[in-house]
């Protein structure tokens, strides 16, 4: 990954990146390490993904909860 990003004159910068490890609700969670030049990617349970709040259960709560507001506030504006 590293030689492709150099190929393509594009910067790997790990302070912005974060993993996300999809699972079952009943197994268990192992952590990942993942690292580059002594920087480790963070793992995370939710992100944010093209407008999408995703999270490692597959799990549309977090979006629904984030958009409630503002659908809300689109709806009054409109009547």
């Amino acid at each position: 990954m590293i030689k492709w990003f150099a190929a393509n004159n594009l910067v790997l910068n790990v302070d912005k990146m974060n993993i996300m490890k999809f699972i079952t609700k009943n197994s268990s969670h192992s952590t990942l390490h993942i690292g580059y030049k002594e920087k480790y990617i963070e793992e995370t349970e939710n992100t944010k993904f093209l407008g999408l709040q995703i999270d490692n259960h597959r799990n549309w709560k977090n979006h629904v909860e984030e958009m409630s507001p503002k659908l809300s506030g689109a709806c009054y504006a409109v009547w």
